[in-house]
């Protein structure tokens, strides 16, 4: 069952890797200032697999990660709680396109600002090194910032793409992370 802690240091590599390749294979696709999600909106099908399988797999290995905490230390419900949810999120980013309510289900991936506080929380008794906890704050800052400016329309128009993929190595960087530190307490 810790195999369910340790496949989740791989979920960068998860999501980030199919994005690029999806927005190599899409003409006239600027990453620079376009989210990945708009491929779902081009005819190219082999990109939009692609980065669908992405976001799935993502998705997966978060709702795995959710599992493997609560098999293998009975504890930190929050955190799983809210790493299922964001799971639930990524997976419906890889089965709808962008503008329909269903991609991100009706935006519950927001769930994530929270996460990395909530394991400040559950872990603050356990052996964790204080490091954790500062990489975890900033990292829950900078997505919270980062999700605060999209909503609100401060993400900048024409650096779009830099500022999510910039987000994502914090959101997915942050659960590769947590994963090492859980993988650890094993």
């Amino acid at each position: 069952m810790k195999y369910f802690i340790k496949q989740a240091t791989l979920i960068p590599f998860l999501f980030l890797i199919p994005v690029f390749v999806a927005g190599f294979l899409t003409e006239d696709y600027d990453p620079i200032k376009q989210h990945g999600s708009e491929i779902t909106l081009t005819d190219f099908g082999a990109a939009k697999l692609i980065l669908s399988s992405g976001a799935i797999s993502a998705g997966l290995s978060c709702i795995v990660l959710a599992m493997g905490i609560l098999l293998n230390f009975k504890k930190y419900h929050l955190s799983s709680i809210l790493l299922t949810i964001f799971g639930i999120s990524m997976i419906s980013n890889g089965l709808y396109p962008m503008g329909t309510p269903m991609h991100g289900l009706y935006g519950i991936g927001l769930s994530f600002m929270l996460l990395p506080f909530a394991a400040c929380y559950e872990l603050k008794t356990e052996n964790v090194r204080n490091r954790f906890f500062s990489i975890s704050i900033m990292a829950g800052f900078i997505v919270f910032i980062y999700f605060w400016a999209m909503l609100v329309g401060l993400d900048p128009t024409d650096y779009r793409g830099v500022t999510q993929r910039v987000a994502s190595i914090f959101i997915f960087g942050w659960i590769a992370f947590f994963a090492f530190e859980l993988n650890k307490k094993l």
